[in-house]
């Protein structure tokens, strides 16, 4: 039956299809995460390296405000890349 679970779905006991195919989408969920974690990093280091220079033009500017900044153009522009 198409959409019915029994008692085995609930108790692991599900095909090996089903197996493999929850771990593929854990995998890439993980891959997507390193991804995310990855552009995060770059983003706060870039902030990191161009505060002194924003800061010398404005300096009432936090390092968090120049961060939130930096991370919404990047994110910006991967929604341009996206289309």
């Amino acid at each position: 039956m198409v959409g019915k679970c029994t008692r085995d779905d609930f108790r692991g006991g599900g095909t090996m299809r089903n197996t493999k195919r929850r771990s593929v989408v854990v995998e890439l969920s993980g891959q997507s995460r390193t991804r995310e974690v990855e552009r995060e990093i770059k983003t706060f280091l870039n902030a990191l390296n161009s505060y002194p220079d924003r800061f010398a033009r404005e300096p009432y500017l936090s390092f968090e405000q120049h961060l939130f900044s930096i991370a919404a153009a990047a994110e910006a522009g991967r929604e341009r890349q996206r289309g």
